[in-house]
C-alpha cells in the first residue's frame, strides 16, 4: 500500500508543473518612477505664491487638491502620464486633478508632505502614453 502511494506521489510531481514567469526589465518601470519623483520634486520646490512651505503645501492647505495635482500632472515629461492621489493624515486617498485609464504597467510614487499639523500623502499612479520608454 505504501508502495502504490508512493508510486502515484512520484507521478503526479512529473505531471504537475508550475510556470513561473521570467521578470520584467526594471527599465520601463525605472523610467515612470524618475518621472514620478521629478514631478514631485518640482511641485515642492516651486516657491509658495502667497504663504507656506512651497506651492504642493500652499495649494493643500488652501483646499485646492486639484490644483495641486494639476500641477504635478503638468510637470511630467512628454509621454508619460498619472493619476494622483491625495490623503490627509489617516483618511483614505482620494483621486484629484485629471484622472485618466492606465494603458499598461503603471508604478506609484509616493511623498510625504507636512503642512502644520497635517501630513499628507501624494501619489502618482504612472504610466507610458503614446509609446514612449
Amino acid at each position: 500500500m505504501l508502495t502504490l502511494f508512493w508510486l502515484f506521489f512520484m507521478s503526479a510531481t512529473f505531471l504537475i508543473r508550475i510556470d513561473v514567469p521570467d521578470s520584467r526589465s526594471i527599465a520601463h518601470d525605472s523610467s515612470l518612477e524618475v518621472a514620478g519623483e521629478s514631478a514631485l520634486q518640482y511641485g515642492l520646490g516651486l516657491d509658495a505664491e502667497i504663504s507656506g512651505e512651497n506651492r504642493v503645501t500652499e495649494l493643500l492647505s488652501d483646499s485646492d487638491y486639484d490644483g495641486a495635482c494639476t500641477l504635478l500632472q503638468d510637470a511630467l515629461m512628454a509621454g508619460k502620464e498619472a493619476n494622483c492621489w491625495l490623503a490627509k493624515n489617516s483618511a483614505t486617498s482620494s483621486p484629484y486633478g485629471l484622472v485618466g485609464t492606465p494603458s499598461g504597467d503603471t508604478v506609484t510614487v509616493h511623498q510625504l508632505v507636512t503642512d502644520g499639523d497635517d501630513l499628507w500623502t501624494i501619489s502618482l499612479t504612472l504610466w507610458n502614453i503614446g509609446g514612449g520608454a
